[in-house]
């Protein structure tokens, strides 16, 4: 019988860490002074398992992200400490070793390197293929099979290798139990909550009886005594705890076998490196070809074309070149524009270069802005290149445009129209797509594949980095030439896809193709900001914050003056010297976990917890706006701008960076506070305009229920009429109690809450939750009918958005492999998504709508934010009356609803004090 090939996968960052921390730092330093202890250790590490263990197939897989945990609880991962300064350069490291080998490195940008092992795993397991993976996270014992294997360390001793056999000698249970135990139990070392009160030997004993979590809460009844009571009230952490702790296996990672060959690298790359890092005990090792059977002569050929290579650089630099290049544009069917600036600041970059191309071959660079090198005069260029980029009838390509225009536009350039933009095509197909950029959609969407230069290979990383300015022209030219044809080829792959997809191609064409021009002109715009009232407000909250440091250094029982933001020295006096209670608090490096959860379950144990939550609060504010965003104001316009991405969310609604305007908080003084220095210019006022209840309207909408439909036509108080729906009492009865309770439950179904998580969050008892949802759904059926059919179309197919954008969710399409708790959150997630989906939809119709309306009236206001559905609007004071009917009207008039839109129109001096235009 033949020997099974094997395979080895390793979780590089659990490695890399255990490196660092086992050898010292001071003794491992190059001469340049790099640090090198983590690099050394996983070094020697590799060497180890190519020379001891032999395997037919290894890879390396790294952390790129959080997988979604971090959006289904806030926490996750909360008390880790951060990455150490001296090991964040050698994670760089550690990948160029790496990639020296040839060992290919799994990774995938949002993803944890637990759910990109878990996903190969998974695909290897079905060939004919030992599998050892090493890491240094138990969670991955989930993962153990007949053919997989963990190899996990012990303190102190050698790494213990656990197989099938071990895992159910020392728990009792199968490998796939593992999670329900973590459901439990929790996990401190990744912030998991689970159960509070139940740990290992308790969440051991009840899988042994009922098998699952979803098995113990099926006969809960047979629970008895204090046990059932700590189950009801942590139901709802147990299935979130459960979900955070499963190893997703249906990650969309490039991955083949194939590629993972080992021994498949030049011993000369690998030696180099060593040298550079200094590392002589490996290069002696290396050197022993007699002794180490394992260097190929040459690497295989790869399939993946080297942009540079299949594209023509054209270099414009004199008067002459510049002529034959606006005679190219002039004549072209298409013009691909890309800009190449000193930042990703589009309104505070300057402008270096611009690449154009008319097909995917070629690529012209025209540089501007280069500190060095023989280029034309940069009005020139802009005077020359304005008519074929202006003209009407020449359609404008480009990834990303909305950056690009922006840039142009400063320039006196406005380059119209924008015909195709091939990051917002991608991001139609799969909103969740992780190749949005022109580099990773070039490596792994295009057809045939091409591989890009990376811009870090052109200004280096850290600190000697430079910027596109410093770049020789030479240098720069093939890479900006390469990004113009390979948008070009984009171009030349997606449209023929979008038209024949015709739902997509209409979201396309009508809504996001011509939300460019209206976002480029938000980004622009910017907002007035009062620094003088963020200063005082500065002032202000730095005196709270010494009062707040005063009260908890005096009810810290003696212990004197300390670090705050110390969890080290916040554990001595909590646990210390206050003796507060431990119990069910997670562990960490310093003590106990000090995070908002744990302080929040320690609220009514001391006076001090209130004081030392509405310090962090403060602080966060303070250091996150009041004294951040003066210093973001741009000094040419004297405004603050913001980026807004279209392709940032899987519902579709714009999102806010740079800074997010989009997050101010509104819900304390303090936080309203921030709003109040948000203010106009000279002469106008503010505009507020937001749509009223959208998304139930638009799940009125969808579901056709009668009786929402009616109270949105009568323009009735909607929760209002809930609560006398479902309490079955007469409208003018309800109580503000009965209301508050039935708008919980209004905008809770939204996002697929269910019985636990009413109860907690009300005074409800289980059962009394349950019965209050089923009444809803017997009085409203409508809605239970629409959400059924929702999810059943979800399991067959896409769900669909009022406008027709498109979801699938493969775990709902597939779920054969699917545990219940992930096919639950699809299901929330496929009954949301067309909502906000078409709710987000419809305000961007709003914002192209309003962008043409004032044009059309000749009105001077603009808009200057959009906050989810509320457009802000600059507006002179002698047009506020008219601009505010155009909006609302307009507003109201994007879509035609069952449920009417209503928009709801305020006017003020600051962004805090709006208040209802007078008539």
């Amino acid at each position: 019988m033949s020997k099974r090939s094997r395979f080895v996968i390793i979780d590089g960052h659990a490695l890399a860490y255990r490196q660092y921390f086992a050898l010292p730092v001071q003794a491992f330093r190059t001469r340049a002074g790099e640090p090198t202890n983590a690099t050394y250790g996983f070094t020697r590490t590799l060497l180890d398992i190519l020379q001891q263990e032999e395997p037919d197939y290894l890879a390396v897989s790294l952390d790129r992200g959080l997988s979604g945990r971090d959006t289904m609880f806030s926490e996750y991962k909360g008390t880790r400490e951060k990455m150490p300064d001296d090991l964040r350069p050698q994670i760089e490291r550690i990948e160029e070793v790496v990639q020296a080998f040839n060992i290919p490195v799994l990774a995938l940008e949002g993803y944890e390197a637990d759910d990109v092992i878990g996903t190969v795993v998974r695909l290897v397991e079905e060939q004919d293929v030992e599998i050892r993976i090493i890491t240094g996270d138990r969670d991955i014992l989930q993962l153990l099979s007949e053919k997989v294997s963990v190899q996990l360390p012990k303190r102190g001793q050698q790494d213990v290798v656990w197989n099938l056999a071990a895992f159910r000698d020392h728990y009792g249970l199968e490998p796939w139990q593992l999670v329900e135990l973590k459901g439990l139990m929790g996990d401190s070392s990744d912030n998991i909550p689970g159960v509070k009160g139940i740990g290992e030997k308790t969440g051991v004993t009840l899988l042994k009886k009922y098998g699952s979590v979803a098995g113990i809460y099926e006969h809960i009844e047979e629970v008895r005594g204090a046990m059932r009571k700590k189950l009801e009230t942590g139901a709802e952490l147990a299935e979130l705890s459960r979900e955070l702790a499963l190893i997703q296996r249906d990650v969309p990672v490039p991955f083949a076998l194939e590629d993972c060959v080992a021994h498949d690298f030049d011993a000369n790359v690998v030696l180099e490196l060593m040298r550079t890092l200094e590392f002589r005990s490996f290069s002696d090792r290396l050197t022993k070809v007699d002794q180490l059977d394992m260097f190929s002569p040459e690497v295989p050929a790869s399939t993946v074309q080297q942009a540079t290579e299949g594209v023509e650089t054209i270099l414009v630099r004199d008067e002459a070149a510049l002529a034959e290049l606006v005679e190219a544009l002039e004549s072209a069917e298409g013009i691909v524009w890309d800009v190449e600036t000193t930042s990703v600041d589009q309104m505070s970059c300057d402008l270096v270069g611009i690449a154009l191309a008319v097909d995917g071959k070629r690529g012209w660079y025209v540089p501007v802005g280069h500190a060095e090198g023989p280029q034309l005069p940069r009005q020139q260029v802009l005077d020359a290149l304005r008519g074929p980029l202006t003209n009407p009838g020449i359609p404008k390509f480009a990834h990303n445009a909305a950056y690009d225009l922006v840039v142009m536009q400063r320039y006196g350039v406005d380059v119209s129209p924008v015909a195709f933009d091939t990051m917002i095509a991608q991001w139609l197909f799969d909103t969740s797509s992780k190749f949005l950029g022109l580099k990773n959609f070039a490596r792994f969407v295009l057809e045939p594949p091409v591989e890009m230069t990376g811009i870090s290979e052109l200004l280096g990383t850290g600190r000697k980095q430079i910027s596109m300015d410093q770049v020789e022209i030479e240098r720069a030219a093939p890479y900006a030439a390469a990004d113009g044809a390979i948008t070009w080829r984009a171009v030349d792959y997606l449209q023929p896809r979008m038209l024949a997809n015709e739902k997509l191609h209409k979201v396309y064409t009508t809504l996001e193709m011509p939300l460019i021009p209206v976002i480029a002109e938000l980004e622009r715009a910017g907002v007035v900001l009062d620094t003088q009232h963020l200063q005082q407000l500065s002032i202000s909250l730095g005196e709270r914050l010494r009062e707040l440091e005063e009260t908890i250094h005096g009810l810290a029982g003696g212990y004197g003056a300390f670090n705050i933001n110390s969890p080290r020295q916040l554990n001595d006096v909590l646990f210390g010297k206050l003796g507060l209670p431990t119990a069910n608090l997670r562990k960490t490096s310093h003590g106990f976990s000090t995070d908002a959860w744990s302080l929040g379950r320690l609220r009514d144990q001391h006076p001090i917890i209130g004081h030392i939550v509405e310090y962090r609060e403060l602080s966060k504010l303070r250091g996150t706006y009041v004294d951040s965003l003066p210093e973001l104001i741009n000094p040419h316009t004297g405004r603050l701008h913001t980026s807004y991405n279209q392709t940032g969310t899987n519902t579709g609604r714009l999102s806010s960076s740079n800074p997010n305007l989009q997050n101010i908080p509104i819900r304390t003084e303090p936080g309203r506070e921030v709003r109040r220095a948000f203010v106009p210019q000279a002469g106008t006022q503010l505009l507020a305009v937001d749509y009223n209840q959208i998304e139930l309207r638009v799940m009125a909408h969808f579901c056709e229920d009668p009786t929402l439909l009616e109270a949105f036509r009568q323009e009735q108080d909607i929760h209002a009429v809930t609560a006398a729906t479902v309490f079955g009492i007469p409208l003018e009865e309800v109580s503000y109690k009965e209301r508050d309770f039935a708008k919980r439950v209004n905008f809770g179904l939204i996002y697929g809450m269910g019985a636990y998580s009413l109860a907690s969050d009300s005074d409800l008892t289980l059962a009394e939750a349950r019965k209050f949802i089923d009444d809803y759904f017997g009085r409203m059926p409508r809605i239970r009918e629409w959400m059924d059919a929702t999810k059943a179309q979800a399991r067959s197919g896409p769900v669909t958005t009022l406008f027709g954008r498109q979801h699938e969710f493969p775990v709902l399409l597939d779920n054969r492999r699917s545990n219940p708790v992930a096919v639950s959150r699809a299901e929330r997630v496929a009954i949301n998504l067309p909502i906000q989906g078409s709710a987000a939809e419809i305000m961007k119709r709003a914002m192209i709508d309003v962008h043409h309306a004032l044009a059309a009236q000749r009105l001077d206001a603009r808009m200057i934010l959009q906050v989810h559905d509320e457009l802000v609007l600059e507006v002179p004071d002698g047009q506020l009356a008219q601009t505010s009917r155009l909006v609302v009207e307009v507003m109201e008039q994007a879509v035609e609803l069952k449920a009417p839109l209503r928009a709801n129109a305020e006017v003020g001096l600051n962004w805090r004090d709006m208040q209802p235009l007078a008539p």
